[in-house]
């Protein structure tokens, strides 16, 4: 009787889409703290560029085609690895282009999609993710009412959440919103998430 052979069992991977800043040492560092290898996606190509203020990597990434090239680009990567991806964590641009592409039938094989304060998803009310996805917004922002966004989410079955007494970019030590504190208490959850996977 003939064996087969048993299919290649890709390790499981975390997905870190980054926001306007790109892949920085700090995203670098956060991606260290993880149990699983990481693929961190950003808008930008190539060398890595310092931005040293959150307006300057704001107009670069507008110059690069802003969200829709973003997700564009995002959709490219998630195909190529789909086999191997386990979690998505997104920050900002990077959250509402993970959020622009969770309908991707790929994306079923996600256990869990993590979105920071993907402001772009107030524009895509009408997205209904392929994979478990957690949507957390800063309590503060500059151009809309994130209270109203996580209301009507909710309101639609989402897993939407406010951050009391929060600003946008409170997970990037890089942004004006950052608050370590917040970071610390997310990054704690996102470990005991993905530890599970690295166990198994």
């Amino acid at each position: 009787m003939p064996v087969s052979a048993s299919p290649t069992v890709s390790p499981p991977v975390l997905l870190i889409v980054t926001d306007v800043f790109g892949n920085t040492p700090a995203i670098a560092s956060f991606a260290r703290q993880f149990p699983l290898p990481c693929l961190i996606a950003s808008p930008f190509s190539g060398e890595t560029i310092q931005y040293p203020a959150e307006t300057l990597a704001y107009h670069a990434f507008i110059a690069q085609g802003g969200v829709a090239a973003y997700a564009d680009k995002l959709s490219r990567l998630i195909g190529d690895n789909q086999s191997s991806l386990r979690y998505a964590i997104g920050f900002s641009a990077g959250a509402s282009a993970l959020w622009l592409n969770s309908e991707n039938p790929v994306m079923a094989n996600l256990q869990q999609a993590v979105l920071f304060y993907g402001s772009r998803i107030r524009e895509h009310r009408d997205i209904q993710p392929g994979c478990p996805a957690r949507l957390i917004f800063a309590e503060q922002e500059a151009a809309f009412e994130p209270a109203e966004l996580v209301s009507d989410l909710r309101r639609r079955g989402h897993a939407a959440e406010l951050v009391k007494g929060s600003r946008h970019g409170f997970m990037n030590p890089y942004s004006s919103g950052f608050c370590l504190k917040t970071q610390e208490r997310y990054l704690q959850e996102l470990l005991e998430l993905t530890q599970i996977s690295a166990a198994a």
